[in-house]
């Protein structure tokens, strides 16, 4: 590392670093090997934005100190200085006053800082900058990065702060065993993932109606020229594009700039409409049924509890659990997928003006070239055709490298961090009795009990080959992969917890799931069949 910048050693594991600290892949996030400008502007982010968050939620962890290995995202959580007798405490208490906060806090985020920042992103990104330009965006940009990966943890681990804790108050009010089943009474909460499906299925019922747009959907090589040229054909495609400019600021990958959204090529969109238009399925009555269910199970729940400290306690923290919970699909969608997309769109302009240097030839080479070489050029413009040709060779290399689970020595103690365990999952112990029996283990995240076809999804270009029953088996997934799970007849991955997005939505459906169980994509193949036991995390082969 001797011929890197200090910026670029900042970002990536050196040997020195794997010895001193225990560094885990989060592969539920970051299954796949990043591009260096994402990393740049990523990695400091996460680390110093947790540092700020962590600070001001009185956690015992210090922060998230995130680099790259070969592309691949690790991140060292080291505990705060303060004794953690003196410092949980005041976690607890900081939590406390949180819980009641946390939609009205998001919402606010939202309103007054994100949306704002994304409408001048969107400016930036359609008209032609001058190097100048360019370079005062970035540094803003750069500064918002940090300022929104703090927000984005001031949401999300005081709501997942709070379902543990109600999962832990449920189980003492009601003396139950699996305390996970608290999450049975979350579900029917409208989020923003459930409302892009619900967007999805409205176009299609509207190409159900229609004969001839659903035969142009079934038979066209290129349904989206082939729109154009009528007059139903152009209202179809706006109501598409409408839904877009809200929906589309998303891909399979979500965190990256290298994969075009579906805002960019409404072809993604499409392939998913023209699935859905094949299954007979009514968004509307599926999910006010799950909400009937939800409102009777919760009646029965409440009028058993006994008139105590603890049931009225519970009762109180199930409201507030009630009132922030689609703010984990929420602040994915508004933080997580929308940064991404946004700066995309920005530093795809930005590319467009070193290709006017004669830095590069094309406008997404930026993406392979590290935020400080960029910075260096747009004040100091010359060819950089070879670093970007060398980055790209490196970034395909590092797509058939597979990643270390884990660099330094685990911690002593098994029991992770529930809260950490209920989003990243943990590792599963496979017996031998399991082995002999061709199963494996994961997370119970989604009840029920399923047998079908394997196919293995590796990303939004492989979206349209999932048909109606398949099981859906992917390493993780994201909330833009939810609109497959009306299609999927159960889902496994390979990362995740029982609090991750893919349980939490997989719940919604009524889709059985068993997620993180670390080994499903490297042990199955599409055409497989197995069976999926949502009810005890395991699945079956053959």
């Amino acid at each position: 590392m001797t011929d890197l910048s200090d910026f670029k050693k900042s970002l990536i594991l050196s040997d020195n670093d794997k010895k001193l600290g225990y560094w885990m892949l989060d592969d539920t996030h970051f299954p796949k090997p990043l591009t260096p400008l994402f990393i740049s502007l990523m990695m400091p982010a996460v680390t110093i934005g947790t540092k700020r968050a962590f600070e001001t939620m009185k956690l015992p962890i210090a922060q998230f100190i995130v680099k790259s290995d070969h592309g691949y995202y690790y991140q060292l959580m080291p505990p705060h200085p303060e004794p953690l007798e003196e410092r949980m405490p005041k976690h607890k208490k900081k939590m406390e006053e949180l819980f009641p906060r946390i939609k009205s806090y998001m919402e606010r985020t939202v309103d007054d800082f994100l949306m704002p920042f994304y409408k001048k992103l969107s400016e930036r990104s359609a008209v032609p900058l001058s190097t100048n330009e360019a370079l005062d965006y970035i540094k803003e940009l750069q500064q918002f990065y940090e300022k929104t990966w703090q927000y984005h943890f001031e949401i999300s681990i005081p709501r997942t702060s709070l379902a543990v804790a109600l999962e832990e108050l449920y189980g003492q009010v009601t003396g139950a065993k699996d305390t996970a089943e608290v999450y049975d009474y979350l579900q029917g909460i409208m989020n923003m993932s459930l409302e892009t499906d619900r967007g999805l299925w409205q176009l299609a019922n509207q190409v159900k109606s229609s004969a001839w747009l659903r035969s142009i959907l079934a038979t066209s090589a290129n349904p989206l020229e082939t729109l154009q040229h009528t007059a139903e054909g152009r209202v179809f495609l706006k109501d598409l594009r409408d839904f877009l400019n809200i929906y589309g600021h998303r891909t399979a990958a979500t965190h990256e700039y290298k994969e075009e959204t579906w805002f960019e090529n409404p072809s993604y969109a499409l392939s998913l409409i023209a699935n859905y238009v094949q299954k007979e399925y009514d968004f509307d009555v599926a999910f006010m049924q799950v909400v009937a269910e939800r409102e009777a199970k919760v009646k029965e729940l409440f009028d058993r509890l006994p008139d105590s400290e603890p049931a009225n306690r519970f009762k109180i923290m199930y409201q507030w659990a009630f009132d922030c919970w689609g703010a984990d699909e929420d602040h994915h969608f508004y933080i997580d997928a929308m940064i991404a997309a946004k700066s995309r769109y920005f530093f795809k302009n930005v590319g467009r003006t070193l290709v006017r240097q004669q830095v590069f030839a094309c406008e997404e080479d930026i993406f392979y070239l590290y935020l400080d070489d960029v910075l260096e050029v747009l004040q100091q413009p010359k060819p950089l055709h070879e670093v970007v040709e060398n980055n790209k060779r490196t970034c395909k290399e590092n797509m058939s490298r597979k990643p270390e689970p884990f660099f330094g020595i685990p911690p002593i103690s098994p029991t992770p961090d529930p809260v950490i365990e209920r989003i990243f999952g943990w590792p599963h112990a496979q017996d031998a009795k399991e082995e002999q029996a061709k199963s494996f283990k994961g997370n119970a995240a989604s009840k029920g009990s399923y047998t079908g076809t394997v196919k293995i999804i590796s990303g939004q270009e492989d979206f349209a080959k999932l048909t109606k029953g398949d099981i859906l088996v992917c390493k993780t997934m994201t909330p833009p992969w939810t609109v497959l799970f009306s299609i999927a007849g159960a889902l496994v991955t390979d990362a995740g917890g029982i609090l991750s997005h893919a349980s939490i939505v997989a719940k919604e459906y009524k889709l059985p799931a068993v997620v993180g169980t670390k080994v499903a994509t490297s042990m199955l193949q599409d055409g497989d069949r197995i069976t999926v036991d949502g009810t005890n995390g395991v699945v079956y082969m053959g």
